[in-house]
């Protein structure tokens, strides 16, 4: 039986229905990849399939990943799964009368500017839907899942570690050179990007190999400065995650430190 594509979400999810008329979400790598509408699903590429209760809860989630694709966010295939439930019981507990409070708000607005927008556009088109408005608490949880997916984090509580994480980096650069950093300028948010992808590495106990160390010593010889906030960092991250900085980590780190300071100096 010819199982045919409804709407292509990206290169490694579809929508589908099946027998009796339900929509279901089909993930495997690839295969979404130069699809359209009407295309027959190969099914030696269908990985996992979700199905969805109803097409209202379809419709939510579709809505969400479109803005994160908008946005060019690297969301993995797990977010289909925790969002899905994630809203449809955010919307159950608001019809209840119950309002979580998000005690990491200001930091997910903050740190992960695109996911909470993506957040933000979730909650409005709820409203338009539901009538209700779950508020911005819920848009940073949102946005937390989305972050989750993006670091193929285990979920929301590894987000909130990585956030502590990525606040105390920044605070040590900020103590050490005794410097504001301009949280509008496109240093300070590369800087940031690097720490997303690399705290997620020190929770994971993951590590670049050294393939760098000739470029690393000359870097180091010539930016003494920036690279005594690295080696702050690395005593910190050893200290109290027992995890080793690797010379190439080091060296990532200095060369958006000493951006940041260069740009301070202009």
């Amino acid at each position: 039986m010819n199982v045919k594509i409804i709407r292509v979400l990206n290169t490694n999810a579809v929508v589908s229905v099946d027998s009796q008329g339900r929509e279901l979400i089909m993930t495997g790598p690839g295969i979404g990849f130069k699809k359209r509408k009407g295309e027959n699903i190969d099914q030696s590429l269908v990985d996992k399939t979700y199905h969805l209760e109803n097409k209202e809860e379809s419709k939510r989630l579709q809505e969400v990943v479109k803005e994160a694709k908008k946005e060019k966010l690297e969301i993995r295939d797990s977010l289909y799964v925790t969002l899905t439930d994630h809203i449809n019981s955010a919307v159950a507990r608001y019809r209840e009368g119950i309002a979580l409070k998000n005690m990491m708000k200001i930091d997910i607005r903050k740190f992960y500017p695109k996911e909470y927008q993506v957040g933000m556009h979730a909650i409005e088109w709820i409203k338009e839907q539901t009538g209700e408005d779950l508020g911005d608490d819920e848009a940073a949880f949102i946005a937390m899942h989305i972050v989750s997916a993006e670091l193929n984090a285990q979920n929301i509580i590894d987000v909130n570690q990585i956030t502590e994480l990525i606040n105390t980096v920044l605070q040590i650069v900020r103590i050490h050179f005794k410097i504001d950093l301009n949280e509008e300028s496109i240093s300070y948010e590369r800087f940031l990007t690097h720490l997303k992808f690399f705290a997620a590495r020190v929770f994971d106990h993951m590590e670049y190999e050294d393939t760098m160390q000739e470029i690393y010593k000359v870097m180091v010889e010539q930016n003494k400065n920036a690279f005594s906030g690295v080696k702050k960092i690395a005593e910190y991250i050893k200290k109290q995650y027992n995890y080793k900085l690797t010379i190439d980590e080091q060296l990532y780190l200095l060369i958006h430190i000493k951006r940041i300071l260069d740009e301070q100096t202009k």
